[in-house]
């Protein structure tokens, strides 16, 4: 067998490896599956085979993390190896002089999706018409994570028996593995405290974005801003259809509205190991979730082009339905169900795939196995994810509790394209300085800036603000980590401290006190009791605080 490489490399190995490359989905698993091969005796090429929706974005992903070694599919054919692997059975596997094993790319086989959905006799993966070629098996080894695709297998195709081998699921094990990275994921995606809601939908039109795209919009307008975040997951044939450009336009008033989306090819099972619920679909990333033991509601669930013999069914049977209406009450009433266990459905050997697949892999290369134990990498980091909202509309209740008064704040991104309630669009508006939708800005019942500033330069900004927009009643500007300067349209001002405990770390958030401000100007209410104190409750935070005399160019703000 030619030896790859030119005649200058450093290191040659003994084995060449070619990993076989149909979709972005595959691409992820050969990556995990090819981890395992950290071997100087060993050397590994990628190629990609084409037709799937997402090969364009096949290459990127694999430059991004770091393959060099990609030969065109014509030139992989005609050069033998001695293995090679693959993660989809599409693609003239039949046609490499190399022995080959094939796994699947998700959790399973479930769908019977060949030259278009449910036409396939079996679900993709175990269908004769994929896996063999004039009647023979193209694997050597056909990998599953369950032992039911293997008895799948064998009713669909009795001649692949004794080739088939029960692994485990690499990419549930690479999460279980990151459960300790949970908190870097979440401060990632600047969740703060709040729960993270997963959107994840699979393709085609019976998707939960095919089917119900109204419901990310429903769920940024429903669900309280300081209650919590909303990250989607797509499959990368969503992304890869129009583009990445066309896709952020589709998505633009969601993604003004605080919607995080999650890159196609790496970040999902990060986002999952960061999630608190997850809204999904048939996909394979709504089983991966509630195998990991998060809760989850049903947005769609598409059957026709599931094998009828596959355990997903069973799956959707068992999990309740989001429906229509009431989408934040339906979100908190399954966070506070109890978890069915599913992850044994269809996953086994939980986090014992790396050895088993590594003893497989090295069994066919005819080399002994490393002295070290077998594992994965850990996922890779999500790149920052800052929430960007500058604009809320504000819901409130005032109480009083002994002599200090007391403040329930909703905030809802004042963006939100939902179906939200009419009164909603009555409900004050907080603009931050850093929002550029200039339309929105005479609407401003008030005004905050977030970023600190000395009182001087919060005082003339805060002052500007209200005069040069009439609407606005207040406007608050941070000066320090606990502080801000609140002026109202009247002239008169105040410094309001925050006197929480010293173990509460976080800023105090200039949004939150004009918010809490705004309330109160609309009620009409003395401004003395603030310098008493006031009690504020939004989302998980609870704010003390208190008004003192501000700098001798502004009266105190006391009256209305």
């Amino acid at each position: 067998m030619k030896r790859r490489g030119p005649e200058w490399a450093t290191i040659f190995p003994d084995r060449e490896v070619l990993a076989v490359v149909r979709s972005v989905p595959a691409a992820g698993r050969l990556l995990d599956v090819t981890s395992l091969l950290a071997d100087d005796r060993i050397g590994i090429t990628f190629t990609v085979t084409p037709g799937s929706a997402s090969e364009s974005g096949v290459e990127p992903l694999l430059r991004a993390a770091g393959v060099e070694d990609i030969v065109p599919w014509e030139e992989a054919v005609e050069e033998p190896r001695h293995l090679a692997l693959a993660a989809s059975g599409k693609g003239d596997l039949h046609r490499l002089d190399t022995p080959l094993v094939l796994m699947p790319h998700g959790a399973g086989h479930n769908r019977r999706v060949g030259e278009s959905p449910g036409s396939l006799e079996a679900a993709s993966g175990l269908d004769p018409t994929e896996l063999s070629h004039e009647g023979e098996p193209i694997a050597a080894r056909f990998l599953f994570s369950h032992r039911e695709q293997l008895e799948r297998l064998h009713r669909s195709f009795p001649a692949a028996r004794g080739r088939g081998v029960v692994v485990g699921d690499p990419a549930f094990d690479r999460m279980l593995a990151a459960a300790g990275r949970r908190d870097r994921y979440r401060e990632a995606l600047d969740v703060r405290g709040r729960r993270l809601v997963v959107v994840s939908s699979t393709w085609n039109r019976g998707s939960l974005l095919g089917a119900r795209r109204d419901l990310v919009r429903d769920l940024l307008a429903e669900l309280p801003y300081d209650e919590y975040r909303v990250a989607l997951v797509a499959h990368p044939n969503v992304w890869q259809s129009r583009g990445r450009s066309q896709l952020e336009l589709w998505l633009a008033e969601e993604i003004e509205a605080g919607l995080v989306l999650i890159p196609p090819s790496e970040g999902w099972r990060a986002a999952l190991t960061a999630s608190d619920v997850v809204v999904g679909d048939v996909g394979s990333v709504t089983y991966y979730a509630a195998a990991l033991g998060r809760p989850v509601l049903l947005a769609a669930f598409d059957t026709d082009d599931i094998d009828p013999g596959s355990p997903l069914l069973e799956f959707g049977a068992t999990l309740p339905r989001l429906t229509p209406g009431g989408v934040a009450d339906q979100v908190d009433r399954v966070l506070r169900s109890p978890i069915a266990p599913v992850a044994d459905l269809l996953i086994e050997h939980h986090g014992g795939s790396a050895a088993r697949l590594r003893s497989v892999l090295y069994s066919l290369l005819s080399l002994s196995e490393p002295g070290r134990a077998a594992y994965y990498p850990p996922l890779p980091d999500l790149e920052p994810c800052p929430d960007d909202v500058t604009a809320w509309r504000v819901a409130a209740e005032i109480t009083t509790a002994g002599p200090e008064a007391e403040l329930h704040l909703r905030r809802h991104p004042s963006a939100a394209p939902g179906r939200a309630p009419a009164r909603a669009a009555t409900r004050p508006l907080v603009v931050d300085a850093e929002d550029t939708v200039v339309p929105r800005w005479d609407a401003a019942d008030a005004w905050s800036r977030r970023r600190a500033r000395t009182e001087r330069d919060a005082g003339a900004w805060a002052k500007e603000r209200v005069n040069a927009h009439p609407r606005a009643r207040v406007a608050v500007a941070s000066t320090g980590p606990r502080s801000a300067l609140l002026v109202h349209r009247c002239g008169a001002a105040m410094r309001v401290h925050d006197e929480r405990a010293p173990e509460d770390e976080r800023p105090l958030d200039a949004s939150l006190v004009a918010a809490a401000a705004v309330v109160w100007a609309r009620r009409e209410e003395t401004w003395r009791a603030w310098h008493r104190g006031v009690t504020v409750r939004v989302g998980d935070r609870v704010l003390r605080l208190r008004g003192s005399r501000p700098s001798p160019e502004f009266d105190l703000l006391e009256e209305p």
